[in-house]
This record gives structure tokens, C-alpha cells and sequence, in this order.
């Protein structure tokens, strides 16, 4: 224990809450810490088993890590054993072109998130889309599945400055062709109230577009993004958290030339857990409206992209 705690004063910054929020509490503050503990209302999960601490060196993460806190950015994983189900609403709103705006982008997904064992967290998503379609009409269409692995670093939470956790993403897709994704998971509570995460990531197709070349043949449209994600949280209450999320870097935006083109984007999020108690993580609704910075870009075969909102509904069992 007393190891664990000069661990944590040496890594305030991305660290968990400071051990002074836990004096407050036992003189009689007010002081049941909003992100690193559970709500006094709310019992804190058991202690993992001296086997799991010596052997697998697991140990329980602090409860508001176990929430997807951030939309746009990732932080941390679920410990063995926990389970996430979410349905997620993600559109891309284009700019008015010519005095009409663009068909804008619907995308669904259903995802089950998965505490597989220590170090290592399971995604699994089913993907809709409901475009705007050659005739005119908007349609639903499947638009493929995505599996992502989470391999944390540390032993557990707050072992490491800053919790790196390795993230891998495979994107099968139908009418398009397959992506990958990698990115590092960095972040942590900053005080009792605020925390962050950071992610540095690359993505890009991994398999020739079909038709794409002139003569009709197949051809690389790399359409890869390489930036960086970074969100800065603050806890209002136990049930109600605030965010500001930044994306930032270059995104080929499709562009056949496989060009790098400046992309920022900008806005609020929320993740709000309205039932009381216990109940709490059996409804968690997040989301974040992201608002382009830098819309000149032109692409007569693409709407440039003016706002993202995504809103996300979850359960956790």
C-alpha cells in the first residue's frame, strides 16, 4: 500500500485522485471523490484477490474508468469480467454546396465491449449505415463490423504515468474496401475533478480500392488519418460529467491523389448517468457534437464535412 501511494504522488498529473480527497472524507468533508471512487451512496467494486494482486498483479480500476467518458477519445479499459453494451448514432453533417447542403451521413453501430482478463479488453461492433443512395433515397445498409483490442501496459490503473494502453482496430467493409487502426491510450485524473485523455493514432485502408484506377483496375486510395484525439473532462456531480474534445492532424479525405489535407475539430461532450445508486451503470448516455475548424477544403466529389454529432446509449453489466 505504501508503495501504491507514492506511485500515485509521483504521477499526480495522469494519476489517480490525490490521497487527500480520501482525509477530507475521513474528517468529515463532503468528500466522496467524484472520479476516482464510487459515490457514497454507491459501494465501491470488491478489492481484487491477493492472487490476483501478487500473481496477475490485477487490482480493481477506479469506477470512472470504467465509463466511456469521451466519444471521440479513448481512455483505459474495462477490468476482467465486465461488459459494456452500447448503441451508438453517429452523423456527419456536410456543408451547403451550389445553395444546397450535401446529403449528410448516418452511421449506427451496436457494440458489445468485453473485460476479457487482465491487460486485455474485447470490442465487437455491428455497423449501419443510412445514406443517401444512387436513386436519390436514403436506405439502410450494412456496412460491415469492426473488431478492436485494448492491451493495457501497467499491471493496472496508475502503475504507469499517464496508463498507456496499446489500441488495434479491424474495419471489414463490404462496398469498401478494409481499415486498420492503431492508436496509444493516454490519460488520467488531473485533480478530484478533472481528468484527460490523450490519442495519438493512425489509420488507412489495407487493401486496393476495386475499379478506382483509370483502365478500371484496382488501385491504393490510402484515405489514411494520422493525428491526434485529446479531451479534457470535469465532473459536476457523480451522475453528470462535462467534456471538451479536440481532434487534430491530416486526413486524406478520400482523395485519389492520396494527399494529406489539415483537419481540426472542436466541441463539447457529456456522458450523464441518471439512476441512483447501484443502478447507475445500467444507463449511461453519452455525446458530443464535434464542429469542423477548418471547412475550405474542396473536393468536387466530396461535401466537405461541417459538424459530427454522435449521442450513445450504454449499459453496463
Amino acid at each position: 500500500m505504501r508503495a501504491h501511494a507514492v506511485v500515485r504522488l509521483v504521477a499526480l498529473v495522469l494519476a489517480v485522485a490525490p490521497a487527500g480527497a480520501a482525509a477530507q472524507h475521513n474528517a468529515g468533508a463532503p468528500a466522496a471523490p467524484y472520479l476516482p471512487g464510487a459515490p457514497a451512496s454507491q459501494p465501491a467494486k470488491p478489492a481484487a484477490s491477493r492472487w490476483e494482486s501478487l500473481i496477475l498483479g490485477y487490482k480493481r480500476s477506479p469506477e470512472f474508468t470504467q465509463d466511456r467518458n469521451f466519444t471521440s477519445t479513448r481512455f483505459w479499459l474495462l477490468d476482467p469480467g465486465e461488459f459494456e453494451v452500447e448503441s451508438w448514432v453517429d452523423s456527419r453533417v456536410m456543408q451547403k454546396i451550389n445553395g444546397s447542403r450535401g446529403a449528410s451521413e448516418v452511421l449506427f453501430q451496436q457494440e458489445l465491449e468485453i473485460g476479457l482478463c487482465p491487460h486485455v479488453q474485447l470490442d465487437l461492433y455491428e455497423n449501419f449505415t443510412a445514406n443517401v443512395q444512387g436513386n436519390g433515397h436514403r436506405g439502410v445498409q450494412q456496412e460491415g463490423i469492426q473488431l478492436e483490442a485494448r492491451i493495457a501496459i501497467p499491471s493496472y490503473y496508475g502503475q504507469i504515468f499517464g496508463n498507456p494502453v496499446v489500441y488495434l482496430e479491424f474495419h471489414p467493409r463490404h462496398a469498401d474496401p478494409d481499415r486498420a487502426e492503431i492508436r496509444l491510450l493516454l490519460g488520467g485524473a488531473l485533480s478530484r475533478r478533472w481528468f484527460v485523455a490523450i490519442n495519438p493514432y493512425f489509420e488507412a485502408n489495407v487493401e486496393k480500392t476495386p475499379g478506382a484506377a483509370s483502365d478500371g483496375s484496382a488501385k491504393w486510395i490510402l484515405d489514411a488519418e494520422v493525428g491526434t484525439t485529446a479531451a479534457l473532462g470535469f465532473a459536476v456531480a457523480p451522475w453528470l460529467r462535462l467534456s471538451a474534445q479536440l481532434k487534430i492532424g491530416g486526413d486524406m479525405l478520400g482523395d485519389p491523389a492520396n494527399k494529406l489535407h489539415f483537419v481540426a475539430w472542436a466541441g463539447p461532450g457529456f456522458i450523464l448517468r441518471p439512476l441512483p445508486g447501484k443502478k447507475a451503470q445500467y444507463l449511461k448516455i453519452m455525446g458530443t457534437l464535434l464542429v469542423n475548424l477548418v471547412p475550405g477544403w474542396k473536393n468536387p466529389d466530396i461535401a466537405p464535412q461541417m459538424l459530427q454529432p454522435t449521442v450513445i446509449v450504454g449499459s453496463q453489466f
